[in-house]
């Protein structure tokens, strides 16, 4: 083994021994569950979350022009995730899973608007029915 193989093993060995540091709040965009299917905005900064507390109403901020009529929303408790659905039939994935700080303000049926944004200023928006996963029952064979 080269003196330089030697070094890099080490390197190694001594990174595996140490230990890891504890999962940040960034990591709860993560893909999680559920995040193969096409996705309505292709990286979490295309968009923003906006939950007003004191007037209860949600917003989702974006920048880009939608390319799909919205019917409605889904919201996902057990993965996070928010799956949108076409008038034309089609679902997406929202395109992150929903941070904990937000969970609770969309854990309810509610209407929500979708807003497109430009420079700060909004441009168009709609309101959205966003509804609310029921969890899936184990059937059984009694």
């Amino acid at each position: 083994m080269s003196e330089e193989e030697e070094i890099e093993k080490k390197e190694k060995e001594k990174a595996a021994a140490e230990p890891t540091a504890p999962p940040s709040m960034g990591n709860d965009w993560g893909d999680g569950k559920g995040s193969g299917r096409t996705r309505l905005f292709a990286n979490p900064d295309d968009f923003d979350i906006l939950c007003d507390r004191e007037g209860g109403t949600n917003y989702i901020f974006h920048g880009s022009e939608l390319n799909c009529n919205i019917d409605y929303l889904e919201y996902d408790p057990e993965i996070q995730r928010i799956n949108v659905y076409t008038k034309g039939g089609q679902v997406f994935d929202l395109g992150a899973k929903i941070q904990w700080l937000v969970r609770p303000y969309l854990a309810k049926d509610q209407y929500l608007f979708i807003i497109r944004t430009k420079d700060g200023e909004s441009i168009d928006g709609i309101e959205v029915h966003l509804k609310i996963k029921e969890p899936e029952v184990e059937k059984t064979l009694n």
